[in-house]
């Protein structure tokens, strides 16, 4: 039998058959790029809700691997890639509009791309776990060591103490826009921001105690912890502030009165938003709740923004002011 006639053009055809051309695989990978960035979008806030609610798993490296929450955004991340890839018609023609709505707003310069970016970071700080309760302190003034000692420290009426305090809370934050009511809120951290720029840890002479008077520490911006905490309390009582002093086990700092809930929520803005944005970005901001609802910021030298973390130890008392 003679072998049958086979088109040349019909081999080359069979050839290539079932082989990729030069751009499909390019075209794969930005596909499956796309897929991942908008999961990777979505992962970020749908992790920050959930995240509270999982089971705290720390590994005994360094200073600990919170285990718990890289398991948990692994999880969120592939269904969400799952989710994305059994859905991608719908979320690209959503992301397809949406490129084009803000492309449109972004020529009429009423909203642009840096809008969108400034608006999801700011989703994702409201979702994040930015305050954080303290367990309650004592209500009444004291009685712990000292107490009434630092008490007369606290010379606020004295024309060095009010002096100062009043350069203090004038110097920085003055071109920020703010709310009636707000003055003092403000002011009090700008007295917070020129103290602890300037202020030096100092000892006390050794097996003694030295508690300095505010209008003594106008002068030096130096001391311990004690000298610092009274130096703060009465600047802030002397712009008319309400301050507290807290004495934990070895240590001493004064705390800001805040107010409500509003207030907190409003103090927190400034603090990470808009005053300490470079310190307090991406910080927790930690506080008090007194018996009336209050809430209370530290003013700590050992932090450089209002509200820092507190040294983990056990609170002996609290001093009113």
């Amino acid at each position: 039998m003679g072998s049958p006639f086979i088109c040349p053009r019909y081999v080359e055809m069979k050839a290539t058959e079932g082989q990729s051309r030069p751009g499909d695989h390019d075209g794969r990978m930005a596909h499956g790029v796309v897929i991942y960035l908008v999961a990777l979008l979505l992962a970020l806030p749908v992790f920050l809700v959930v995240q509270p609610y999982v089971p705290v798993i720390v590994i005994p490296v360094g200073n600990g691997w919170r285990l718990d929450a890289i398991l948990t955004f692994i999880l969120l991340l592939w269904i969400l890639i799952l989710l994305v890839r059994r859905f991608q018609l719908a979320v690209y023609t959503v992301l397809v509009l949406a490129v084009a709505g803000i492309t449109v707003t972004a020529l009429t310069g009423r909203y642009g791309f840096k809008d969108v970016y400034r608006d999801y970071a700011l989703f994702l700080a409201s979702l994040r776990d930015n305050t954080r309760p303290l367990p309650q302190l004592l209500q009444q003034p004291g009685p712990f060591k000292d107490a009434e000692v630092l008490r007369a420290r606290i010379d606020y009426q004295t024309p060095a103490v009010r002096s100062f305090a009043v350069r203090s809370a004038t110097r920085w934050f003055g071109d920020v826009p703010i709310k009636e009511g707000e003055y003092t809120l403000v002011q009090a951290f700008s007295v917070f921001k020129v103290i602890n720029s300037s202020w030096t840890y100092v000892s006390d002479v050794k097996g003694g105690e030295y508690f300095a008077y505010a209008s003594e520490s106008t002068e030096l911006l130096a001391g311990d912890c004690d000298d610092h905490a009274i130096l703060m309390a009465a600047c802030i009582k002397a712009i008319g502030g309400d301050v507290r002093l807290v004495r934990t086990t070895g240590h001493v700092y004064p705390e800001l009165r805040i107010g409500d809930a509003a207030a907190m929520e409003r103090a927190v803005y400034l603090v990470r938003e808009v005053l300490f944005r470079n310190e307090a970005r991406h910080a927790t901001i930690y506080y008090h709740t007194d018996a009336q609802g209050d809430h209370w910021i530290n003013l700590d030298y050992t932090r450089d923004h209002p509200g820092g973390e507190v040294m983990n130890e056990a609170i002996n008392g609290v001093l009113h002011l």
